[in-house]
């Protein structure tokens, strides 16, 4: 009986013995285990920025039309091959017919600027292009609003197509002939005051050679010219 009651006890030690840790390892929290690290982001390649278009530019222009002529100008985007990839126009007109210009070389008469597609029709009889850069094209595009938004008359003295031209001209830097000018002579001073080449340099001269001076000659020994004495008479 003792036996037996001794041989119990063991197994119940054992099986407490047995259970325990894994009790214990199951009460454990489970543990949280750390998120894997980021890979460091790759730096980013960079952008090639766009190549810039060709640019801007302005071309001045003088139409043939009766004795005068009309100046007037193109604008707009140049392509990369230096082509007009975008074209507007601007002048400076008057109101009416041939007759309201007759009347407007001696009084004011209206003006406008909006353009008349009928003026391509007429032959260019001369035309000077200069490429812009942004700012310039900036400016030049205030000068076209500013030029816009003061028409209120034409007159061929005072105010005709080669002042407003000019208007445009100044924005961009360039220098200006007189306005009271034919257009048809008007673009080509324009464009001969901005592509003047400058004087030819003057060539230096080049230094005087030295002249080698002969000598003077000796004068004369005067006893040279004596006759000679005979000894033989003293």
């Amino acid at each position: 009986m003792l036996q037996r009651a001794i041989g119990t006890t063991v197994l119940i030690l054992a099986g407490c013995l047995w259970l325990t840790p894994a009790s214990a390892q199951s009460s454990d929290p489970p543990t949280a285990t750390a998120p894997a690290a980021a890979a460091p982001a790759k730096p980013a390649k960079p952008v090639r920025p766009v190549p810039a278009a060709g640019g801007y530019y302005i071309e001045f222009r003088a139409a043939r039309i009766g004795f005068y002529g009309h100046s007037y100008v193109a604008y707009g985007r140049l392509d990369r091959q230096g082509n007009a990839e975008t074209t507007t126009y601007a002048d400076l007109h008057p109101v009416g017919n041939y007759a309201v210009m007759a009347i407007g070389h001696f009084v004011p008469v209206p003006a406008n600027t909006e353009w008349d597609p009928e003026v391509l029709d007429l032959p260019i009889a001369h035309k000077y292009r200069v490429k812009l850069n942004d700012s310039q094209y900036d400016n030049l595009l205030a000068a076209v609003k500013r030029a816009n938004a003061d028409t209120a008359y034409w007159n061929a003295v005072t105010n005709n197509c080669n002042h407003y031209v000019g208007q445009l001209a100044e924005a961009v830097g360039l220098r200006v002939p007189m306005a009271f000018h034919l257009s048809m002579g008007f673009i080509p001073d324009l464009q001969e005051m901005n592509e003047a080449s400058s004087p030819p340099m003057a060539t230096p001269a080049l230094p005087a050679k030295p002249t080698s001076k002969k000598p003077a000659p000796k004068p004369a020994d005067p006893t040279s010219s004596l006759p000679a004495t005979d000894a033989s008479a003293r």
